[in-house]
């Protein structure tokens, strides 16, 4: 599974470098940022309490697009990975996203298009549950692993936003560890390393300026199997960047994930939130 992860990255590195070539001014754009983020607590005799903490965090964030007459390719990779250490407790993983995106298009009418549509998401390391003794791996690189494929049709009317609607969208479950797949972790049978679901999909993004220095971003994805149309899918991810000024920035992440294969201690699946505020270095190129 390294090898599809290293050829995930090549992909986008060579759709990248591609712009070397002939009448790549027109048809090609591409890059992308670079962004650290570091929050730190000392204290010292400090009579009110508390505890020392440092979180580190970073991203990663290519894309290389392609357009030209009524074809377009958009091509993006986001790499995330944060650590939080409080106290005497050891370095703990806040967040981990590998995502690896990959959109054709050809108009066939004013601000419809065919489309095809294809996304890699996975983690990097492991995740552990640290309630239990000794800590127990609960995910790692590929498990999960998630591989959608579609085929539809994509309404863009503008810049700001646009919504792809695939009646036809093949999504693979991975779970590639022994352990976690004994377990029937994610959906997957027991024993089993991939399941495979057919099904619809609705991918959609909007974006705005709004106002100077402040962007905002929402992207929701709704996936529905056709074996089980009684469950849907849902992820949505909303993000407002405060730019102080070239390089300085502040963000506001908030995430809504619901997936019923994804169970909780208790067996149940549930609505996850997450919420992530950052201040620090964002370099855009």
């Amino acid at each position: 599974m390294k090898r599809i992860i290293s050829f995930s990255i090549g992909f986008l590195i060579l759709s990248a470098l591609t712009i070397h070539g002939q009448d790549t001014v027109k048809t090609w754009k591409t890059g992308g940022a670079l962004g650290l983020n570091i929050n730190q607590v000392a204290l010292k005799n400090w009579a009110a309490g508390g505890e020392n903490s440092i979180a580190v965090s970073g991203l990663v964030s290519l894309f290389a697009n392609y357009k030209k007459d009524k074809v377009s390719w958009d091509n993006s990779l986001e790499i995330g990975y944060g650590l939080v250490k409080q106290g005497d407790i050891p370095f703990r993983k806040s967040d981990d996203k590998f995502i690896l995106t990959s959109k054709w298009g050809r108009e066939f009418v004013k601000n419809w298009k065919y489309s095809a549509f294809a996304e890699l998401r996975t983690q990097m390391t492991n995740g552990y549950d640290y309630s239990k003794t000794p800590k127990q791996t609960i995910s790692k690189i590929m498990a999960p692993g998630y591989l959608t494929l579609s085929a539809g049709g994509e309404y863009k009317p503008n810049d700001n936003f646009y919504a792809l609607v695939s009646p036809v969208t093949g999504k693979l479950t991975f779970v590639k560890d022994k352990n976690l797949s004994d377990a029937g972790a994610f959906g997957v049978d027991t024993g089993k390393t991939v399941k495979a679901e057919l099904g619809w999909l609705i991918n959609s993004q909007y974006k705005r300026k709004v106002m100077e220095g402040i962007d905002f971003q929402s992207k929701l994805n709704l996936f529905g199997a056709y074996n089980n149309l009684k469950y849907v899918d849902v992820l949505w991810d909303n993000l407002l960047i405060l730019k102080v000024n070239k390089y300085v920035n502040a963000s506001i992440n908030a995430q809504l994930l619901y997936d019923n294969d994804i169970k909780d201690t208790d067996g149940k699946a549930k609505v996850q939130l997450k919420e992530v505020i950052a201040v620090g270095i964002l370099y855009s190129f």
